[in-house]
């Protein structure tokens, strides 16, 4: 299990304010583009890439239908990914599939999808469809992200996941119950198969999130002999 941290700079003095030494203990640094203006990303862009020189780097641009900060249209959201992977190339890039369905076709080229889809109403019925179309993409990491409201809405997603991760090896999977009775999904990867699990430092970027100091810790434990 790889533990993510996500980065949410609102401005550039935000981003050369960041102590990257707080960041040790994260395998992925995820950087949460908009919680910037449009207009600022590609400016503030450098500044990330140099500040997190040698770390994973996961580029987001999460809009507000799927829980985000920014309201694009599909052209938007494709162009100002391309641009920011062309120049920087962040090792994983986030895509959410389902929202910005009519311009994936621009991202067949791009070798480092993450197939994102987030719902923070619910856990859907047909989260097997969901899971079964994402995987059958290909893409680098399926991951889904959905809001717990009982124990069994928790207890289906790490069976599909485990499921998925069965009969697909070879993909990584990151899937989320999100709130606080989902919290447990954030811990359980060794046994559903998820490959990575979000934690925060100062602001959590998702309801339920544990701190990376805890997930470290909870990390440790489960890896002991």
């Amino acid at each position: 299990m790889k533990l993510v941290v996500s980065i949410m700079p609102r401005n550039i003095e935000e981003v050369q304010a960041i102590d990257v030494t707080r960041y040790e203990d994260a395998d992925i640094i995820e950087w949460r583009a908009d919680f910037l203006a449009k207009e600022a990303i590609l400016q503030v862009a450098p500044a990330i890439f140099e500040k997190f020189a040698g770390r994973e780097l996961l580029f987001t641009l999460r809009t507000r239908s799927e829980g985000g900060e920014i309201d694009l249209s599909s052209e938007e959201y494709v162009q100002i990914i391309k641009d920011v992977t062309q120049l920087y190339q962040p090792d994983y890039v986030d895509f959410e599939y389902y929202t910005h369905k009519d311009v994936f076709d621009q991202m067949l080229d791009f070798p480092n999808l993450v197939l994102s889809y987030h719902n923070f109403q619910e856990t859907p019925d047909n989260m097997m469809e969901i899971l079964s179309e994402l995987t059958s993409l290909t893409p680098k990491v399926v991951k889904v992200s959905v809001m717990a409201h009982t124990e069994q809405d928790v207890l289906d997603l790490m069976n599909y996941t485990r499921g998925f991760k069965t009969l697909n090896p070879e993909q990584d999977y990151v899937t989320i119950s999100m709130g606080k009775i989902g919290k447990v999904s954030r811990i359980t990867s060794d046994v559903t198969g998820s490959s990575w699990s979000f934690a925060s430092l100062d602001e959590a970027s998702a309801p339920g999130q544990i701190s990376l100091s805890s997930m470290k810790k909870i990390r440790e434990i489960l890896n002991e002999d």
